[in-house]
């Protein structure tokens, strides 16, 4: 299945998003779907004050991997 044509609630729903990299003020996650990794990014600049850790639920990044499937930036890692 292409990222593209993947539902948010598929990405989401009982998954865990793990940090993979920094860069150019971007942490960059990587969640599994159907056997494949992908991974997106997540502004620092957007996020403020917010604490970042090592592993989320998915759900709690849905706002970022929405963006990145609309700005396809959701790409296989």
């Amino acid at each position: 299945m292409s990222a593209a044509a993947m539902k948010i609630k598929d990405i989401v729903k009982n998954n865990v998003a793990r940090f993979s990299f920094y860069r150019a003020g971007h942490a960059f996650y990587e969640v599994e779907v159907g056997g494949t990794k992908y991974k997106f990014p997540v502004s620092l600049e957007d996020l403020g004050t917010a604490t970042l850790l090592a592993e989320h639920k998915a759900i709690t990044l849905m706002r970022y991997i929405r963006k990145a499937l609309e700005d396809k930036t959701f790409v296989k890692a």
